[in-house]
């Protein structure tokens, strides 16, 4: 089983934001939403504060974490929490169709940007930035960094293009490689074209800055600061000597030279961290009693603001892509609920679904919620949600042999008091009240 910390640096390697989300997570569990997080003077109503805390924990349950530090290690860490990512303003806009690709293009007269909503409209828009990659970033040195942009369509329909070659188009992308080794000085023409809509655009993905690569030869001061972060929250809950073990991680942050970084001295500032990531290296063992276990999983919603034949094919491509994720990845896990959805792939494509009931088999693919959708749990009364559990689980059997164990339905706005006992045995109770 993998160390959680090199959990965090494989996630980071590939997607930033996931490695960030697992330490909310950790934020989450690990520490007492009422006990710990920040309180609202102005809340009155204390149900209605907690359940601010609960939806956006990471920030507040981390400052928590971090106020048994030294204010010196408060402000490493957040110069190195600030390394990762480059904000990108001043973008120019157009309405209406034009040839917004073409880097000849003079967009000088274009209006900038100066929030994420500058003009309401359904019509095409065009967006133009020229990134020039800086010979610093806070005083790191970021030549031969990997360099990317997240969700450039937000929920448009957009293309994307770089120096006048389109790279991309499609709606809720992936991450988008500026560059792969970063030359200071560099730049890039990014030119976006937003298509019509139906309702007023919201261009809020806009302020989404660059993701930061670090160098593979030198030490990453994101992979530190999410270690710094770990150990912060870890401690107090696995170490015998808290305390003691938290005055010693406050000395490893602060062997971290922020001063060699404002003097751009980039060897001296890589040998302190690599100094710190191996005094971090005694609470390994510690920090290894905790093993989070991730799994993919897509949530699809049945039929919302489209039909449901759309739905047909959208699971068709995702399940398409955790099956690929698979093949590439071997230690990949899926999980996935809405036995309807089986019953379409298994009918029009049968194919893929003999794919799906083999990685079943292995234990890489799992069926959750035993439901045949995710259904509202409010007004539906008991026996629909038992019928959906007894239709569901009957699914599951017949097309893969298995039924589900974990219930699963998060998207619903509430849950009834006895979700738990249909959950548990929904056969039995419709055969109690037949009797």
């Amino acid at each position: 089983m993998p160390s959680l910390m090199s959990c965090l640096k494989a996630l980071r390697s590939r997607h930033t934001a996931v490695a960030l989300s697992v330490v909310m997570l950790l934020a989450l569990v690990l520490l007492p939403v009422a006990g710990n997080a920040e309180r609202n003077p102005d809340a009155k109503d204390p149900q209605n504060e907690r359940s601010r805390e609960f939806n956006r924990p990471g920030p507040s349950q981390i400052a928590s974490a971090l106020k048994a530090l030294s204010s010196q290690s408060h402000t490493i860490i957040d110069r190195l929490s600030k390394l990762g990512e480059l904000s990108v303003e001043g973008w120019r806009y157009h309405v209406g169709d034009v040839k917004g690709g073409a880097q000849s293009l003079d967009d000088s007269s274009w209006p900038q940007m100066q929030d994420q909503n500058p003009v309401q409209t359904t019509d095409v828009i065009w967006l133009r930035k020229k990134i020039e990659i800086p010979s610093t970033f806070e005083g790191y040195d970021l030549t031969g960094t990997r360099m990317w942009i997240r969700n450039m369509a937000g929920n448009n329909s957009v293309s994307v293009f770089f120096n006048g070659e389109r790279v991309a188009a499609g709606e809720s992308m992936e991450p988008l490689v500026l560059t792969n080794s970063a030359k200071p000085g560099e730049t890039i023409l990014v030119a976006i074209r937003i298509a019509t809509t139906a309702r007023p655009k919201n261009l809020g993905f806009i302020r989404n800055p660059i993701g930061i690569d670090f160098a593979p030869n030198r030490p990453s001061p994101q992979d530190l600061y999410s270690e710094f972060i770990v150990a912060a929250l870890l401690l107090p809950d696995l170490s015998d000597n808290a305390s003691a073990e938290i005055a010693t991680l406050d000395k490893v942050v602060q062997e971290v030279d922020i001063k060699a970084l404002d003097a751009k001295d980039q060897q001296k500032f890589d040998d302190s961290l690599r100094k710190a990531q191996r005094d971090l290296e005694p609470f390994r063992p510690m920090l290894q009693k905790a093993n989070f276990h991730l799994a993919g999983n897509s949530h699809i919603d049945a039929a919302w603001l489209w039909p449901w034949t759309e739905t047909v094919d959208v699971v068709r491509r995702t399940f398409g892509t955790a099956l690929q994720l698979m093949d590439e990845y071997p230690d990949y896990t899926y999980t996935q609920s809405s036995l309807a959805y089986s019953e379409w792939m298994a009918e029009k494509y049968p194919e893929m679904n003999a794919e799906i009931k083999k990685r079943i088999q292995e234990g890489r693919w799992e069926i959750v919620g035993g439901m045949w959708v995710e259904p509202d749990l409010n007004m539906p009364g008991g026996e629909s949600q038992v019928r959906q559990l007894l239709v569901g689980q009957r699914e599951a059997m017949k097309l893969y042999g298995v039924t589900t164990r974990i219930g699963w339905n998060p998207d619903t706005f509430g849950y009834d008091w006895q979700l738990p006992q249909m959950i548990r045995n929904p056969a039995s109770i419709t055969s109690s009240r037949r009797s």
